[in-house]
């Protein structure tokens, strides 16, 4: 029985491991630290968890103390690095939210501290472990499309749950490193893994033309709102959990989880686009929007010398299916249909699959979908280069920057 302390007693936290470990793998590992600058949130994890759970108000007293297995770090994106370091350094592997971190320097950082600790650093992408990217990773193991010459991937969340980041931390750069650091680490992750490539020069397009409608904001926060009849992004929060953890949490920290989103202070892009080159010549070019008007969801096209595959995911679906399909097209005039089976959970199933692998219940990763600090870092700086096009102009060569941090 492995032993896990926490720092971040976050929501994703919860649902990703919590859940997951006490419901569908309760002889695998136990939780048995949390740490949080709201103890309120601890509360929550404890009266779930049970008296097993100890609430700290130290992280390394909680580290000397319970001398775990390992460490998950689900904090805001910006302290990532922190945690992650402090336990490495204190010889402890750790689990960490995606993404990694927000900035190159810390990115470094991390990479000496797992270098000189001897320690394992695993960030939890769990899109690898999703059925249909699954499927489309052993599709392209078998070169059915050889080599890989572009790839389009345009991805796009509707006004509640896109307008939902503008109502959070994630608003804010500083905190989140904006969505193609925070979201676009998965997408990019999965493009990484899929072609087994490194990235080597990025460039990017970006801007706030949605959001920034201040005439729509009428109160401070949805649950105060006057207008939340007319207005698309209006969100109730009424799940237990957002108020077990955030809106019964507010006095401890201040914080507040259902501000407007078009209020004036947010400063991350709705609206994205962004080219990669791959050392193998790869082309990427890759969309976000925050504020589809039909639904959420994406398209995913990859053409090789050989055939083209693609994919469409929507939500709402037009037609409720149990399957996702993936259509190969290849050049001798052979066209495959691939019926992918969904599963139930969050992610696509992807959350539970992946902390089976995490703890040991699948020892096996054929298809390496326990990604390890390079894969984050990786990711990441995609995001992290992609930002610096934006406000530079510039592209931006990723491959020099990827090898130093090797």
């Amino acid at each position: 029985m492995k032993r896990l302390v926490i720092v971040g007693a976050s929501f994703r936290c919860y649902t990703m491991f919590v859940e997951n470990l006490l419901d569908n793998f309760p002889n695998i590992a136990e939780i048995v630290g949390v740490y949080d600058v709201n103890k309120v949130r601890c509360e929550v994890f404890k009266k779930r968890v049970g008296d097993g759970l100890t609430i700290y108000d130290d992280f390394d007293k909680m580290l000397d103390t319970e001398k775990p297995d390992a460490v998950i770090v689900t904090t805001i994106d910006k302290f990532h690095h922190e945690y992650i370091i402090r336990a490495l350094n204190k010889g402890y592997d750790v689990f960490s939210e995606k993404p990694i971190t927000t900035n190159y320097e810390n990115c470094l950082a991390i990479r000496e501290a797992e270098k000189k600790s001897g320690k394992k650093v695993t960030v939890t992408f769990n899109c690898r472990t999703i059925p249909v990217f699954e499927q489309i990773k052993k599709i392209l193991k078998t070169n059915k499309l050889g080599k890989i010459y572009s790839i389009n991937y345009e991805y796009f969340l509707n006004r509640w749950h896109g307008g939902d980041y503008f109502k959070r931390w994630h608003r804010l750069m500083e905190n989140s490193g904006g969505m193609l650091v925070h979201k676009s680490t998965h997408h990019f992750d999965i493009i990484n893994w899929l072609l087994e490539d490194t990235p080597e020069k990025v460039s990017a397009l970006g801007n706030q033309i949605f959001y920034n409608n201040k005439d729509k904001s009428f109160a401070k926060r949805c649950s105060e709102c006057p207008n939340s009849a007319n207005c698309e992004s209006y969100k109730s929060q009424t799940a237990e959990m957002d108020i077990e953890l955030y809106f019964k949490a507010e006095t401890q920290d201040g914080y507040v989880r259902d501000r407007c989103c078009y209020l004036a202070d947010s400063d991350i892009y709705d609206n994205m686009s962004v080219s990669v080159m791959y050392n193998k010549g790869t082309l990427l070019t890759y969309s976000l929007n925050l504020f589809s008007a039909r639904g959420a969801g994406y398209h995913l096209s990859i053409t090789g010398e050989n055939g083209t595959l693609l994919l469409d995911v929507n939500i709402p679906e037009e037609v409720p299916s149990n399957e996702n399909f993936i259509k190969v097209y290849l050049k001798n005039g052979i066209t495959e249909t691939y019926a992918v089976p969904k599963k139930d959970g969050r992610h696509g199933g992807g959350d539970t699959v992946l902390i089976g692998k995490l703890f040991g219940v699948d020892t096996t990763d054929e298809l390496d979908q326990c990604a390890d600090s390079f894969a984050g870092v990786t990711s990441a700086m995609i995001g992290i280069c992609a930002n610096e096009s934006i406000k530079t102009g510039k592209m931006i060569d990723i491959g020099e920057r990827l090898n130093k941090l090797k």
